[in-house]
């Protein structure tokens, strides 16, 4: 009987230390999951030229705020894009706008301050 008792005990044991492993693992999956999927509002931007990661968090300003400085810097344009960058290590918003002729222009904005820092003309 008692050799009974320590073959059930001994199967019993690999289950328990199996089911335990299994839900560790399945823990720090589904949390590291959660931050890669976006559980902070943070972007993370990567410069292959000086192989360095920064963060930008929290722009000052808006994608659609950077978008309406654009439209005033190019009145008449249509945004084709707007993205959040870096330029030498500052958060930008580049956004790209066609004006009715044609003409593509990319404008920056400083994501902090709002101003436009350049205005690019494609002709």
């Amino acid at each position: 009987m008692t050799t009974v008792l320590r073959r059930a005990y001994a199967g019993l044991r690999w289950i328990i230390v199996g089911t335990a492993v299994a839900a560790i693992v399945a823990g720090v999956s589904v949390a590291l999951g959660a931050v890669a999927l976006g559980g902070h509002d943070h972007t993370i931007a990567f410069h292959p030229s000086t192989r360095d990661w920064s963060l930008v968090a929290d722009p000052g300003i808006t994608r659609q705020q950077a978008i309406d400085k654009a439209i005033e810097a190019v009145p008449g344009g249509r945004v084709d894009s707007a993205e959040l960058d870096t330029d030498r290590g500052a958060p930008v918003w580049e956004v790209e706008l066609t004006t009715p002729d044609g003409v593509e222009h990319e404008v920056t904005i400083d994501a902090n301050s709002g101003n436009v820092l350049a205005k690019v003309n494609h002709d």
